[in-house]
């Protein structure tokens, strides 16, 4: 283990009445999916699921260094719309963009921010943004000393171990170690994998060792029993990251804090989660096709809480009118609960 370096972190406070007085020994956070966890979800999230400690919103980019344009900002003001505790995130590799956005997160009432390093798409990676800048730890250092200069803001950064090799973490963790980050969560996959193949714990436990920063587990946690499997590989561990496998199973946070509904309770608020994402569906998104095409989105995951969840979704897919999506949409709710092992493979045929 490396020594830790001599970094004072500021607190973080969050505004928000009903927060839990007291944390938990495991803190979980929901991570962000451009085009699905916007604010209605979150809101909708926090309000019948809940157990999340913080949520992570979908990345800002193209910000520039004037006057950010308040489309840019939509999601995240006003602070006091958040019903949960949020941390707004930014993909650039430009440190006045950077600044700008966090002074102005600041200003408006938010603490905490997170640097995209992982972004797997090529369009992103191409331009030397998201897990693109990981094979240049001296450019992301470079970065690191321009923004830290300048923000008042907390920053942590969500990565994963390189770009093209897992070993790319390596020189960036060091870089990492000289900055005061306020954590890095970890994606143990390598951008050119995307979500395909498998996460890699053992480089994970790795780099746990290499840095002097508190560290996120992020990664393949689609069940109660894969998230115990992990914990007993890290004792230590007390930050995690929740993805595709809360978005499958919205519950899945509840019950990694062992609350466990029975069916009855779980359809009801799987119905009240439903109905506030259609109402912002039919209420905010313009056009029909596209308000569909949003619950569509949604669920491309969902539907794997269900056992029949791939008829469901085909059902669905087939909807072109909000009374034939209506219908779909009611039809799976009524169905069965699927086990852990069908969530299982319904995650894993999402990463293929």
């Amino acid at each position: 283990m490396v020594a830790r370096a001599s970094i004072t972190r500021q607190p973080l406070v969050f505004l928000f009445r009903h927060e839990r007085s007291k944390m938990t020994a495991v803190s979980l956070y929901m991570a962000p999916f451009r085009g699905i966890t916007h604010k209605a979800y979150r809101n909708a999230h926090a309000r019948h699921m809940g157990h999340v400690d913080a949520y992570y919103a979908p990345f800002v980019s193209g910000l520039g260094q004037g006057k950010i344009h308040p489309g840019k900002m939509i999601d995240l003001i006003p602070f006091t719309g958040n019903q949960a505790p949020v941390i707004p995130q930014i993909i650039s590799n430009d440190p006045g963009e950077i600044i700008l956005f966090g002074n102005v997160l600041y200003e408006k009432g938010y603490r905490h921010l997170n640097w995209n390093l992982g972004c797997p798409f090529e369009r992103i990676a191409n331009k030397k943004r998201g897990c693109g800048l990981l094979p240049y730890p001296n450019e992301i250092d470079r970065i690191l000393n321009r923004v830290f200069s300048k923000v008042k803001i907390a920053l942590s950064v969500k990565t994963r171990l390189g770009y093209d090799r897992p070993d790319q973490i390596n020189p960036v963790l060091e870089v990492f170690n000289r900055h005061p980050l306020y954590k890095i969560i970890l994606h143990p996959r390598t951008g050119r994998q995307r979500y395909g193949g498998k996460a890699d714990p053992g480089k994970y436990a790795e780099c746990l060792h290499l840095s002097s920063h508190p560290m996120v587990y992020n990664g393949d946690i689609y069940n109660h029993s894969q998230y115990k499997a992990l914990q007993a590989m890290f004792p230590g561990q007390t930050e995690w990251m929740l993805g595709r496998g809360a978005l499958i199973n919205p519950f899945l946070a509840m019950e990694i804090h062992n609350v466990f509904l029975p069916d009855d309770q779980k359809r009801t608020r799987l119905d009240a989660f439903h109905n506030d994402l259609w109402e912002f569906a039919m209420t905010r998104i313009s056009g029909e096709k596209k308000q569909i095409g949003w619950m569509k989105a949604v669920w491309h995951y969902l539907s794997g809480i269900f056992s029949a969840g791939k008829e469901a979704f085909e059902a669905i897919k087939r909807s072109h009118t909000s009374k034939a999506f209506e219908k779909a949409a009611h039809k799976a709710m009524q169905g069965d609960f699927a086990g852990e092992d069908q969530i299982r493979i319904h995650f894993l045929s999402l990463t293929r």
